[in-house]
């Protein structure tokens, strides 16, 4: 299977939930991240994870490659570009599994419509594929913008997913290279559950059953 993170934003959290899904997945089967975007943080931070990765930005590279790969690996996760380019398009044309993070901010979530329409875009060529998704990412607990953010997203006709919370331990986690499910303390053992959630009800999307 080939899951994507794609949203035209950077800083929304793409990078972060990408190499945390890799991580994660590593449990289910052999597992490799596919690093799309030219700043390239999630092939930096991977390297001290010790899990395969490989640097594809080219899209007419990355159409090709992307069937290959899967046929080689249990899982693909695909690390986006913040950019709606033909990297993009070539990932919607490949993957399995979009999803799409979002941070509830009014910029961020007038933003995400047009990767939703790339989306759908992409199910009318490929009968009904890629699944699509969204989540919030880097949210703060309790707040009425976050309330209103879930509201509005629904309102996309897309499943949406657990969220991931704002916490420290996961601006922290590349400096160390390392995950939340690696790290100790109550924030990191919080943040692992967020993501555990997010993860399982991703794969449920995927297997329809969501």
């Amino acid at each position: 299977m080939i899951i994507s993170f794609t949203n035209q934003k950077g800083g929304v959290g793409k990078s972060t939930s990408a190499v945390h899904m890799a991580y994660w997945l590593q449990k289910r089967g052999n597992v490799l991240l596919v690093d799309s975007d030219a700043q390239q943080s999630s092939s930096t931070w991977i390297k001290g994870l010790n899990l395969p990765y490989q640097v594809v930005s080219d899209p007419e590279e990355l159409f090709e490659v992307l069937p290959e790969l899967a046929q080689k690996y249990s899982s693909v996760v695909v690390d986006g570009p913040g950019s709606l380019s033909e990297v993009t398009k070539a990932i919607l044309a490949r993957c399995d599994l979009a999803l799409v993070p979002c941070q509830p901010s009014g910029l961020d979530l007038h933003s995400s419509t047009k990767i939703l329409r790339f989306i759908r875009h992409a199910q009318e060529l490929r009968g009904g594929m890629p699944k699509a998704a969204m989540f919030l990412s880097r949210a703060t607990k309790g707040t009425l913008l976050l309330q209103e953010a879930k509201q509005l997203l629904k309102e996309s006709n897309f499943p949406l997913l657990s969220t991931i919370y704002q916490r420290q331990c996961l601006a922290d986690a590349p400096g160390q290279e390392r995950t939340v499910f690696q790290m100790s303390g109550a924030a990191a053992k919080e943040a692992a559950k967020d993501y555990e959630s997010l993860f399982k009800e991703s794969l449920e999307v995927l297997n329809g059953g969501k």
